[in-house]
Parts: structure tokens; C-alpha cells; sequence
């Protein structure tokens, strides 16, 4: 048996109180004369033997009070060896502090990040001048990878703030085992220092080792209340000079309280040109529509900001719109163009339609061009229709027309590739178009009133389209069959535009209807792709950037904010197909960027902190051993930071033997039998 706090066992000495009370008994007793003491001498007999029992008894029960309330301050335990933290011999000890923003929130003694600091010093001081010691954050870095003596394990936890980075806690325990397991004859120890967010909190992948004990220290915030910006998306844009933009803003209140008149502030080139207000329930997420007039082709950056405090790292969201005054149209053709396309876009300023060869197929040009036409070439091969899924994961969009003479068995296996309705067979029959969807957005400013007698498309032949496919399918225009003469299907931000008639005299006279005109222009129009507006800091995947006008040119590319505070350079990755850039945590600044090279600025940059740490959600001590528990995750244990002091656990395991219970049941029982013999003897 040991004892946390063996000075309170001075205490014992109190045991001499009761005994002196016992042995001088400072009552004086009046003499009471009787004429016959017969009687009161047998009475005096039995009486003092009753009475040295019960002061006897009374004796032991006070000194046993006495010995038990030492013994609850003394707080003995039998330790257990298989959880002790510190052993005998060398120590390597990795211990985790997470510096994510979410730590930034106050604790019962002050910022939990200095809370964390501060736990780690203590976990140091457990240990002895010649073990090792080794630290890591969030962000990883180089220089805490590595073992370090105790007054530099020091030096480097007063570096540690607050970091956009954030990762499962996974990721963490995991290096820190594969650390430790590189000290071969070092009793192996794992701490983590955290406010443990429920998104981070995934034990389901967390390491088991027998020979590393880990204890999971926990901390407490006191605001769990955070309004934040979370993400930002254009509602089917045109971008046109002098063309109203709408924003959709999505805000989502993570409180138990409603936020009423949020100020949405918008801002284009660091000007405030729109203002908003919403109100939105507890724990609800709202969207705000915010609508902008584009006032000029080429790099713009904007900015969304609300005020939320005191959690601020998501109160604003950065990004950049990136547009051509002129949108590049591609068409592949079998042998000549088609005359009616060519006619439709030639000398035009907004929309530029370059002509190629199927035979001479550029896949490296197709990320310069919004806008695909396959016109009724002859073969689809496998590698047009990679090409095509690539081009489409970057929200460019198609034009499908067939042909006669197309081969049918390599259009099925490519369109299915595709995750496209595809061509099964050819009509020879007169049909007629007797369906328009009005309302599709490629009709949007065509219609101003629903028009019922309109002349409508004819058809001499076509090709019947199978029912089945693995994307959304939604008809343009059908037959009189039911049959489709146009359909459109989306897959995110890219859509594929079906023509069941080749756009020819011998197929339609579609081409010679005026709704030709604006069917062909708006699907130009309405697909004008833009590199992507903005990207999360804590992305590690390579920001494509092959879609910036020019980029090809650029050899040694430079990052550089807006404001010209922060400059570095990244990795570039160029495969002449793909232009992209890696940031390796370079940036440690949520804002808007610019990509330069020699003074020259090719494209716009938006970086936001990640919303992973908006959800001020924490998991409780018990929620926390649950989790462990249900793991089967034996060799971790957690610190009752409310009911146990850190230096407190090192002595005594929350696996050893509690007395605390019993001492108590101990000295109340005493204190209730003393009770008892003083009132019946009353």
C-alpha cells in the first residue's frame, strides 16, 4: 500500500485527543449522604462495569474516526505495475498537443491551448533528466520528429500556436507509435493532449501495441456556440460582362441559440458591394442567395464576412472568379464542319469555335475549351472517352450528334463508359418533335411567355437511346414516339448534351428552325467553365490549374497574397497534359492569392481554413472510454481532468485499487455508532 498524500498521516496524532479525554475525566461528583448504602453499593458495581465498556468502546470508535479521516486525506492505494507511467530504466515519452483552431476557446484557466502547454510541462516534470522526449501538433512538422532532451522538448512547446492544420487523432497516435517503436530498450509512453472534437475522435483507427502505454489527457471549453461561413457555390452562372452573378452562401449557426439579423457582408476587389441579413435557428444550416453585377472579364477576388465571436477563423470565406471575354468552343468532326455550327459562331467576340479533325485529336488542348462537339464522328474510342471523364471531372461539358456511318459498338462501349444513355439502333422513320422542356435552364431568356403553337422539328430518321444509365437523364425534347430528339445528363458541374439526329438536311430541319439558334448558343453560353473558385487549406491534394489561360507558359510559378505580405514558392507539377501545384503547409493564412511568375500574374488563388474544426461538438470522459472500451483498446486509458490532478495519476493508476469509497463508509459508520451509545446512555 502506498499513499498520494502520505504528510496528512501526521495526523494520526490526533488519536491522543480522545485517549486524554479517556484517562482525565475532570467531572467532579457531589457527595449524597444515605442512612443504608446496601442497596446503592450493588447499584455502583453494575454501573461501573456498564460504564467502562461503553467509555472503552466510545474510546475505539473516536480513535478509529480519527484514523480513518486521516487515511481519506492520505488517500492510500495498491498500485498497479501493469499501468504505471513511469518505470524504472530509460523513458521515451512522445507527447501530442493539439493546436487546432478549436483550441483557441477559453477553459476553466484560460485558453485551452496554454491549458495543453501547460499539462505537457507536468507530464515532463513525472520524468527523469536522462529519458527522451518527443513532441507533435497538428501540422507535423520536421522538427518534431525526432527525440529531444527535456529543456528542448521545452523549447519547442513554447514555439507551438495555433495552426490551420487538422487531423484525425488517428494520424497522430499513429506516428507517435511508429516513433516510440524506433526506441528499442525504452519503456514506451503516448500522451495526447486535446479537446478531442467529436469529428476527430476516430478510436476505430487507432493503433494497438501492448508494449506502449497511452493516456489520452482530455480538456473542457466553455463556448460551444460557433456561427460560420461554410462553403459558397455561383447558381447557374453566366459569366458576362454587364450579367448579374447570384452567390449562393451557405451558413450554418452550430448553437443552441438562434442567431437573429446576421450581417452577410459581400466584397469584390477588397470593395463592399453587397450587404445582407439573415436569421437562422439553433444547430440549422441556411442558405443566402447574393447577386452581383460582373463589371469586367479576367481575375476577380471576393470575400464573404460575418462577425461571430469569439470563435473568428470561419467567419470569412475567400473566392476568386477567373473569366475569358471570349468562350472557346471545340469541335472534332469526322471529315468537314458543320456548316450551321460554323455559321452560328463565326466572327464572334463572346464565343470563338475552333474546328479539328477526328484523326488528329489534341486531347492536351481540351482543357482550354468550355465546350466539346462531337460532330458525327465516326469512332468513339476507349482513349476519346478517358480523355472526355477527365475533361468532365473538371466541369467541362459535350455535345454528342451521330451519324450514319459512326461505328454503333464503339459509341455503346464508350457512351457507357461515360455513364451515358447510349445509341442502340437506327429509326427510318418520320417523326416529329412535340415536346419542349420550356423551363430547362437551356431555355432560360428564351421564352418569355409558354408558347403553345410554335412550328416544331422534324425528323426523317434517327437513333433510338437505351432507357438505362447511371447519371441523371432529363429530356430536352421529345418525339412524338415519347422518344428523345435531345436529352441532357449532369454529373456535378458538367453536363452532356444527346442529339438522336445527326444536324443535317438528310436527318432534320431542325438547323433551319430558329430555335437552332439559341439551343446551340446557350449550351456554349450556360458551360463556361472557370477554374475553381476557392480550395480548403487543409486539402493536401494538388490544386489543378491547368484551366488558367496561358499556364503552359510558366516554368517556376510563385504564390503571392494580394496584399504583397506573403510570398513563397511551391511544387509544380507539369505532365503536359495537367499543370498542377502543392503546398506542402506553406500557407499558414486563409486569403485570396495570385499565381505569378517574373512579375506576370496568370491566375487567382483562393484559400480557405478547413470547416472541420467549426463543429464545436466534444466528446465526454465517458463518451471517450466508451469508445476505447468498445475497441477493445486496452493500453489506453483517460485522465478525469475535473476529479484527478495529472502529477496525481502518475502515482496512483485509474486502474488501482480505490479505498476512498471504503474509508468513508468506514468513518461515518463510526461516527453514527458514537451517536448511537451517547444518546441511549443519556
Amino acid at each position: 500500500m502506498q499513499f498520494l498524500n502520505p504528510y496528512f498521516l501526521f495526523g494520526l496524532l490526533a488519536i491522543a485527543i480522545p485517549i486524554i479525554i479517556h484517562l482525565f475525566n475532570f467531572r467532579r461528583f457531589k457527595k449524597v449522604y444515605f442512612t443504608n448504602v446496601k442497596f446503592l453499593k450493588d447499584i455502583e458495581i453494575s454501573t461501573k462495569k456498564q460504564k467502562q465498556v461503553r467509555n472503552r468502546v466510545l474510546l475505539l470508535v473516536r480513535i478509529l474516526a480519527i484514523v480513518f479521516l486521516v487515511l481519506f486525506f492520505a488517500q492510500p492505494y495498491f498500485p498497479n505495475t501493469d499501468k504505471k507511467l513511469v518505470e524504472k530504466g530509460l523513458n521515451a515519452v512522445v507527447v501530442c498537443v493539439d493546436n487546432s483552431f478549436s483550441m483557441q476557446n477559453q477553459g476553466r484557466e484560460g485558453r485551452l491551448l496554454d491549458e495543453a502547454k501547460q499539462k505537457a510541462k507536468e507530464i515532463l516534470d513525472q520524468y527523469n533528466n536522462n529519458d527522451e522526449f518527443l513532441l507533435l501538433t497538428m501540422d507535423m512538422e520536421g522538427k518534431h520528429q525526432q527525440f529531444v532532451s527535456k529543456e528542448k522538448f521545452v523549447e519547442l512547446l513554447a514555439e507551438v500556436e495555433i495552426s490551420p492544420k487538422s487531423e484525425q487523432n488517428s494520424k497522430l497516435i499513429s506516428r507517435s507509435f511508429d516513433l516510440l517503436n524506433t526506441k528499442q530498450g525504452f519503456n514506451k509512453r503516448c500522451f495526447m493532449v486535446s479537446d478531442f472534437q467529436t469529428t476527430a475522435f476516430d478510436s476505430e483507427n487507432f493503433p494497438k501495441d501492448t508494449t506502449i502505454k497511452s493516456l489520452l489527457i482530455p480538456l473542457q471549453a466553455n463556448n460551444l456556440n460557433n456561427l460560420y461561413v461554410d462553403s459558397i457555390s455561383f447558381v447557374d452562372p453566366i459569366f458576362q460582362v454587364g450579367e448579374n452573378v447570384k452567390l449562393d452562401v451557405r451558413i450554418v449557426n452550430k448553437s443552441d441559440k438562434r442567431a437573429e439579423a446576421v450581417s452577410v457582408k459581400l466584397f469584390i476587389d477588397d470593395k463592399q458591394i453587397a450587404v445582407s441579413s439573415i436569421d437562422i435557428e439553433k444547430n440549422q444550416t441556411k442558405n443566402l442567395e447574393m447577386t452581383f453585377n460582373l463589371q469586367k472579364h479576367g481575375i476577380q477576388h471576393g470575400q464573404i464576412s460575418i462577425i461571430d465571436n469569439p470563435i473568428t477563423f470561419d467567419d470569412d470565406f475567400f473566392f476568386t472568379i477567373q473569366t475569358n471575354p471570349t468562350i472557346e468552343v471545340l469541335s472534332i468532326n469526322a471529315n468537314n464542319p458543320n456548316p450551321y455550327i460554323n455559321q452560328l459562331f463565326s466572327n464572334n467576340k463572346e464565343i470563338s469555335l475552333r474546328n479539328m479533325s477526328e484523326k488528329t485529336i489534341d486531347f492536351n488542348e481540351f482543357s482550354n475549351f468550355s465546350l466539346i462537339i462531337l460532330n458525327a464522328i465516326t469512332e468513339f474510342s476507349s482513349g476519346l472517352a478517358s480523355e472526355l471523364i477527365r475533361y468532365r471531372d473538371n466541369g467541362g461539358s459535350v455535345v454528342i450528334i451521330p451519324s450514319q456511318t459512326m461505328d454503333l459498338k464503339s459509341f455503346q462501349a464508350s457512351m457507357n463508359l461515360l455513364s451515358l444513355p447510349y445509341y442502340t439502333e437506327l429509326v427510318q422513320k418520320e417523326n416529329k418533335v412535340v415536346t419542349i422542356d420550356q423551363e430547362n435552364k437551356l431555355f432560360r431568356g428564351v421564352f418569355s411567355t409558354e408558347v403553345d403553337n410554335m412550328e416544331m422539328p422534324t425528323v426523317k430518321k434517327y437513333f433510338r437511346l437505351s432507357s438505362t444509365t447511371r447519371t441523371s437523364r432529363e429530356s430536352v425534347m421529345k418525339l412524338q414516339s415519347q422518344e428523345d430528339f435531345l436529352l441532357v445528363s449532369q454529373k456535378n458541374a458538367s453536363k452532356v448534351y444527346i442529339f438522336t439526329a445527326n444536324l443535317t438536311d438528310d436527318f432534320t430541319d431542325f438547323i433551319k428552325q430558329a430555335l437552332f439558334v439559341p439551343t446551340i448558343w446557350n449550351m456554349a453560353l450556360f458551360n463556361q467553365v472557370v477554374p475553381k473558385p476557392y480550395y480548403f487549406m487543409t486539402d493536401s491534394k494538388p490544386i489543378d490549374i491547368s484551366m488558367l489561360k496561358d499556364i503552359t507558359k510558366i516554368f517556376v510559378p510563385e504564390i503571392v497574397s494580394t496584399d504583397n505580405n506573403i510570398s513563397f514558392i511551391p511544387q509544380f507539377l507539369n505532365d503536359k497534359q495537367k499543370q498542377s501545384i502543392v503546398l506542402h503547409n506553406q500557407v499558414r493564412m486563409s486569403g485570396n492569392y495570385n499565381i505569378v511568375e517574373k512579375g506576370k500574374v496568370y491566375g487567382g488563388l483562393s484559400l480557405n481554413y478547413g470547416r472541420e474544426e467549426s463543429d464545436l461538438s466534444f466528446l465526454s470522459t465517458k463518451d471517450i472510454n466508451s469508445k476505447l472500451k468498445k475497441g477493445l483498446l486496452n493500453d489506453y486509458n483517460v485522465l478525469e481532468t475535473k476529479q484527478q490532478l495529472l502529477s496525481t495519476y502518475f502515482k496512483k493508476s485509474q486502474n488501482s485499487f480505490p479505498l476512498s469509497i471504503i474509508l468513508l463508509i468506514l468513518l461515518f459508520t463510526c461516527i453514527a455508532v458514537e451517536t448511537y451509545i451517547l444518546f441511549r446512555n443519556r
